[in-house]
């Protein structure tokens, strides 16, 4: 069990937050949520998560901004990218550890977080 640990879920659709939640629950993490880029900093800045899963297309700030700007924190998230109509090369640099296309496997993105979590060995 890992309830010590923090998952941020930056998504502008409530339904896609709930679906996170869902996919997300197996982790036994602490989850927390915001729904705009400026809002996922003010909370990642103040919460510190371990992992952060945000979608691409945010308002007021994108999801690759948000990446970028985490990454300059002493002890940055993980941060697992979630995106609907970016390219994978759009992405290239802004220190994502994985990016997952919508519609994503859920077991896909829970195998993904649990291992920037340190809950299972990454496979080869």
């Amino acid at each position: 069990m890992i309830g010590h640990k923090t998952i941020l879920i930056v998504d502008d659709e409530p339904v896609v937050r709930a679906l996170l939640r869902v996919v997300l629950g197996p982790t036994a993490a602490r989850l927390i949520e915001a729904a705009d880029g400026s809002e996922a900093l003010e909370i990642a800045w103040r919460e510190q998560p371990d992992v952060a899963v945000i979608d691409v297309g945010l308002p007021r700030l994108s999801g690759v901004d948000v990446c970028r700007a985490l990454q300059t924190n002493p002890n940055p998230p993980a941060v697992i990218l979630i995106t609907g109509n970016v390219y994978a090369e759009e992405l290239d640099g802004c220190g994502a550890e994985d990016v997952f296309p919508k519609p994503f496997q859920p077991l896909e993105l829970l195998d993904a977080v649990e291992r920037c979590l340190g809950v299972v060995a990454a496979t080869p």
